[in-house]
This record gives C-alpha cells, sequence and structure tokens, in this order.
C-alpha cells in the first residue's frame, strides 16, 4: 500500500520537463531559489530514471554557474548535459547545451573550439524551419568571428540573424543585433551610425528590463566616444556600464574590458595616476579570470568529455556496425526507389494523357518513352552502391524532361559539366541528386509565378578531391515554401526526403570525409527570396 502511494505521487516526465522550463526563467530573477528547485528536480528524475530530464538539470546547472562567473562548473555540468541530450531525437535538445558550452569557449577565448562547436550546431538546424534559435546560433558565430578579427565573414552571419529577429518581433534579439552591429561600425569609423544603434540597443534594454545586455550596450557607447576621442563623455558612459555590471550583473570577462578601455581613456586624456588605478583593478580581474589552476582544470574537463563521449561512441558503434549491415542495403534501395513516388508517376502519365488528347501523338510518345526509360533505369541502378556519372546525368536529363511537361512553356533547365569533368570515370551514389532537384521543383518552383529556371552544375574542387554538385533555382524560396508548408496537415511528411535523409547517415557512416549537403538561401539586398542553392559535395 506504502509503495503505490509512493508511485502515486511521483511526478509525470511531462510535469518534470514543465518545471525545468520554469526553473530556466527562474533563474534571471532569483538564481538560489532556482538551484534548489533544480537538485529536487534531479532527485526525482533519478528516482523515475528519466535520463533526459537529468540531461537538462545539469545544463541548468551550467547556466547557474555560468551566471555565477565559475566557468570550470559550468562547463563540467555543460558537458554532462550533452553527452546526454546529444543522443535524443529532437534536434533543439542535441544543440542546447552544444551552445552554452560555445559560449564558455569564447569567454576563454578558445576561439578554434568555440567555432567548431557552433559550425556543428549550424549544420544541426540548417534543414530546420527558421526559428529565433537559428539568429541566436548565428549571432554566436557572428560574436566569436569578430573576436577573431574576420569581420567579413561575421557581418555574413549578423544579417543573416538581423532578418530572422526582425521577422519574429524578438526584441532582445533586435537590440542584441544592433549592440553587434556597432563593431562593424566602430571599425569602420562610422561612429555617429554606431551612436544610433547603440541609442535604439539602450532603449530596447531599459523598456525591457535586459540588464546583462545593457552592460554590454554601454560598452560598447563607451568604445564609441573613445573612438571620437571624446574622453569626457567616453568617461561618464563607461561609469554607468561599472555601476551596471556592480549591481546587476558581475561578469570578469566583461568587466575586465571595460577596466581595460577606462584605462585607455584615462591615459589619452593625459591622466595618468586614474589610469594606472585602472590598471591595476584590471590586472586584478585579468589575473582573477584567467587564473591557471581553472584553466588547467578546464582542460583537463574537456579532455575527460571527449574521451567518454568517444568510450560511448565506441560502445555504440559495436552495438550498430551489425544491425547497419542489414539496413544499409534495405534503406538503400528504399531510397532510391522512393524518388519514383506516386505523386511523379500520376503526374507524368497525366501530362502525357493529355498529349494524346489535344493529338500530339508524337511527343506523346516520345516521352511515354522516356518515362519507360527512366523507370527502367532507377530499377537498373537501385542494387548498385556506385554508377558513372554520365548515368546519373542521364535519370536527371529524363527526371527534368518529364516533369517540365506539367509547366508547360515556362520553365528551363540545364545541367552542365565543369572543364576538368570526365563523366564516364567519375562515379557516386545512384540517384543521390535527384531527390534534391525534386525538392528544388516541388518546393521552390512550383508556386513560383513566371519563367522557372534549374541550373545543375557540376565541378571538381582544385585538388579534384570533392565532386561538387551545384543545384541553382529561381523559386519562391525556404521561408515562403515553409509558410505554405505549415497550411498542410501535421501528419504530411515526405517519405522520399525522410528515406534521403536515412541513406545519406548511412552513406556517410565510418567515412572521415563526408558527403556534405548545403542550403543557401539567395537573397537581394532588400532581403527578397530569389530562390535556393543547393550544394552536395561528394568525396571522389
Amino acid at each position: 500500500m506504502e509503495k503505490g502511494l509512493f508511485q502515486s505521487i511521483l511526478p509525470k516526465k511531462e510535469d518534470i520537463l514543465k518545471e525545468l522550463s520554469e526553473i530556466k526563467e527562474l533563474l534571471n530573477s532569483d538564481k538560489e531559489a532556482a538551484l534548489e528547485r533544480i537538485k529536487y528536480v534531479e532527485q526525482q528524475c533519478k528516482i523515475l530514471n528519466f535520463e533526459k530530464g537529468i540531461g537538462f538539470c545539469n545544463n541548468l546547472y551550467g547556466i547557474y554557474y555560468h551566471f555565477k562567473d565559475l566557468n570550470e562548473k559550468a562547463l563540467h555540468h555543460y558537458f554532462i548535459a550533452d553527452n546526454i541530450l546529444s543522443k535524443s531525437e529532437d534536434w533543439q535538445d542535441r544543440i542546447l547545451a552544444k551552445t552554452n558550452i560555445g559560449i564558455i569557449y569564447s569567454k576563454l577565448d578558445q576561439f578554434e573550439n568555440c567555432l567548431a562547436i557552433y559550425k556543428a550546431v549550424e549544420k544541426e538546424i540548417e534543414l530546420q524551419p527558421q526559428s529565433m534559435l537559428h539568429a541566436q546560433v548565428y549571432v554566436n558565430i557572428d560574436a566569436v568571428l569578430i573576436r577573431m578579427q574576420d569581420f567579413e565573414n561575421g557581418y555574413k552571419y549578423l544579417k543573416k540573424a538581423a532578418l530572422i529577429v526582425e521577422k519574429f518581433d524578438n526584441k532582445f534579439g533586435i537590440a542584441l543585433c544592433y549592440s553587434n552591429s556597432i563593431s562593424y561600425l566602430i571599425q569602420l569609423n562610422e561612429f555617429e551610425s554606431a551612436k544610433q544603434y547603440a541609442e535604439k540597443a539602450i532603449k530596447i534594454c531599459k523598456a525591457h528590463k535586459f540588464e546583462q545586455l545593457l552592460c554590454s550596450i554601454l560598452l560598447a557607447k563607451a568604445k564609441i566616444y573613445f573612438g571620437e576621442k571624446n574622453y569626457e563623455f567616453a568617461i561618464l558612459v563607461s561609469d554607468d556600464c561599472l555601476k551596471q555590471i556592480e549591481n546587476h550583473f558581475m561578469d570578469d570577462f566583461l568587466l575586465q574590458d571595460l577596466l581595460k578601455l577606462r584605462m585607455n581613456i584615462f591615459e589619452a586624456n593625459a591622466n595618468f595616476s586614474e589610469a594606472l588605478n585602472e590598471a591595476k583593478k584590471y590586472i586584478v580581474v585579468r589575473d582573477r579570470f584567467n587564473n591557471n589552476e581553472k584553466l588547467k582544470r578546464i582542460n583537463e574537463l574537456q579532455i575527460q568529455f571527449e574521451t567518454e563521449k568517444k568510450e560511448t561512441e565506441l560502445k555504440e558503434l559495436k552495438i550498430l556496425q551489425q544491425k547497419n549491415l542489414i539496413e544499409k542495403a534495405e534503406s538503400e534501395l528504399k531510397a532510391i526507389k522512393a524518388q519514383m513516388n506516386p505523386h511523379f508517376i500520376f503526374n507524368a502519365l497525366n501530362s502525357i494523357q493529355e498529349l494524346y488528347t489535344i493529338g500530339d501523338k508524337k511527343m506523346a510518345n516520345e516521352q511515354m518513352g522516356n518515362f519507360a526509360q527512366l523507370t527502367r533505369k532507377i530499377l537498373d541502378v537501385s542494387g548498385k552502391q556506385k554508377v558513372d556519372l554520365s548515368e546519373e546525368i542521364e535519370i536527371l536529363t529524363k527526371y527534368l524532361e518529364l516533369e517540365s511537361m506539367r509547366f508547360e512553356n515556362d520553365f528551363s533547365y540545364a545541367i552542365d559539366l565543369g572543364e576538368n569533368i570526365d563523366e564516364e570515370y567519375l562515379q557516386i551514389p545512384p540517384m543521390l541528386i535527384q531527390p534534391y532537384v525534386e525538392n528544388s521543383i516541388k518546393h521552390g518552383l512550383l508556386h513560383k509565378k513566371g519563367h522557372k529556371n534549374i541550373h545543375i552544375y557540376f565541378e571538381l574542387n582544385q585538388e579534384e578531391t570533392i565532386l561538387k554538385c551545384i543545384i541553382d533555382d529561381n523559386g519562391i524560396g525556404r521561408d515562403a515554401s515553409t509558410e505554405i508548408n505549415k497550411k498542410r496537415p501535421q501528419s504530411h511528411v515526405s517519405f522520399s526526403t525522410s528515406a534521403t535523409e536515412k541513406r545519406l547517415q548511412l552513406l556517410n557512416q565510418e567515412k572521415k570525409v563526408m558527403i556534405a549537403v548545403v542550403f543557401e538561401d539567395k537573397m537581394d539586398e532588400t532581403g527578397n527570396a530569389l530562390g535556393t542553392r543547393v550544394t552536395i559535395q561528394v568525396p571522389i
């Protein structure tokens, strides 16, 4: 009886997830109360053997210690969280702790490690519907690239983030993008524009009480005045920034940047006694932040994390290897045959029937021949691991010929090869390109008004180790396509797409150089969609 009563009062997993979400909000206002709740929820998760919940708890521990400026403890818990959550089927779970690890690496000036983490996260999210998470990742990458002095690439990521935060009208994101823009404007000595962005950002931060972000923007504003050699205003603003840090967010990383700036301002203004005082404070904070023992422990944690991760992966790999040998052959066949989906067959036959109806028997017979040859060709390659590039191009040509029938006269396509391509010599997995061409037509061109065009271009990299296939369309773009797809029933999932993704994962298993697919949204200067470019990189 007692056991049954105990079980009945245990929370459900969905209740735990809801409480964890509430704790995350509480961390912003009452950190110590939040910590006690994390400990309690973690115990419940352990009793329930709720591994994902334990992962979320460790991520929240990491946030708590990050707020406390205890980077070593924060990383310890983020690593535990990532080991657990990276196995989740939900992509948002998989990137959660990684993003936070990247932030710590950035604070510790470990830029290469930080960028590697963020690039892994970027790859994880690139196929997902656009959201504020995308903006967060792009802003984080931008911040790292700024500190690496790579302003050109950093600004590209900032522009991508700015488009998203404006679209979702996210005030914090808008203020953050304004703040990051200031760094670029200071580099260009465009101080008036920088001040305008600073004022806009400060206004948003004060209205919404973004205290931590306000610290960063006040620091940026002080740098603007310093750049203008307006030392009086630079000191006044830096005073405000110092008060803000002391009252709301004691962060050694931000504080040492501010103290260094104040030291430079006083020195430039020939106030050497104050410059010396700030220099002494700066050294204390810098040494506290860069404590050798802390850094040594952080590096040890990183090595331990990577070692444990690899050991876990090796164990899992041994279990999966036997299963994958059988699954790979089945998935290869399913993925290839999935391209001949019922919708395509119906559309092709319906278009051919229309040609017969209007009396164009010659064209109808020609297209029926194309359809029969395409079907035969797909069945022929379905059992092969590799085919000549010429065969893949033949399949693409016949496929595009048939698809062009439903667009009448406002559709054109081209398939071109680089000068150093030998299509009879190069080999690739069969039907690798066609699914992405199908997506361009289905999601990009089908809903476009006016002339529709798709250009497929094959080229080798300079070392002739990678074959690139670039699929370029002038369709409506992925954002517009996503909006259209939202109106469809939630149960509508393309089997062809899921089979292709699964196949790509299997093809990349145990490969040092993997097949990569990169999506690029083409836009004009005002942010209007000009189509989509997909680049498929195949090791040869």
